[in-house]
Formats: C-alpha cells, structure tokens, sequence
C-alpha cells in the first residue's frame, strides 16, 4: 500500500511538473503567434503604401511627361515666331547700314515693330494666361 501512494504520489508530480511545462510552453508560443500577428499587419500596412506610393509615382510621371509635351510645343511655336521675325530684321539691317545713318540712332524712332510687339504679348499671355492683358482676346 506505500508503495502505491508513493507511486501515485510522484505520478502526480510528475505529471503536475509535465503539465505546468506544457503550461508555459503554451504562453510562450501564444505570445510569439500575436507578436507574428502584429508583425504579418504592419507588413501588410506597408505594402499598401507602398503599392499607393508606386501609383502616385505613376500618375506624377505621366502629369509631368504631360506638362513637359505642353511646353515643348509653346516653346516650338515660340521659336517659329522668333524665327520669322529674324528673316525681315534682317533685311531691315541691311537697309540701315546701306543708309550709312549715326551709330547711335534707332531704327523706327526706338519703338519696337508691331511683329515683335504681338510676340512679346503671346509669349507673357503664355507664362500668365489669367492676366486681364490676356483675357481679353
């Protein structure tokens, strides 16, 4: 009968010492499973960000591939203007030193030819297209 109780008895401890292990081995992978939890949900924050930060890149690309094309060609249109106009300047220099007049005196009284004057005008209406100069045509 001692025998029995002593088997029993350390059988209970035994199992007691074996369960309360088995107790904080379960704590230990409960804690480690919300900490995997918590790290799988900030990755998954991260990756969504990540994935708007790419299309808002995407998007700012094609606005400024767009804006770029839009002043390629004011800036095109610009310089045909610029173009046209260097062809009469130049004729109308070749009358001045034919002329043979003072150095000093300016073609057409100093005021600026009705050509240059309208280019000014479309290439400020350009940079300041709500300005009242340029509304109004």
């Amino acid at each position: 009968m001692f025998y029995i109780i002593i088997g029993l008895s350390a059988s209970t401890i035994a199992l007691g010492w074996l369960s309360l292990s088995l107790h904080d081995d379960k704590i230990i992978a409960e804690q480690a499973l919300v900490q995997a939890i918590n790290v799988n949900s900030d990755m998954q924050k991260s990756l969504k960000l990540r994935d708007l930060s790419c299309k808002q890149d995407a998007a700012s690309v094609v606005e400024v591939e767009a804006s770029k094309k839009d002043l390629q060609t004011k800036i095109e249109v610009v310089s045909d203007n610029i173009e046209k106009l260097r062809k009469p300047v130049a004729v109308k220099q070749e009358n001045i030193k034919n002329e043979n007049l003072k150095p000093n005196v300016l073609p057409d009284d100093g005021l600026l030819s009705d050509n240059i004057v309208s280019l000014l005008k479309q290439g400020y209406c350009t940079t300041y297209p709500t300005d009242s100069e340029c509304i109004s045509e």
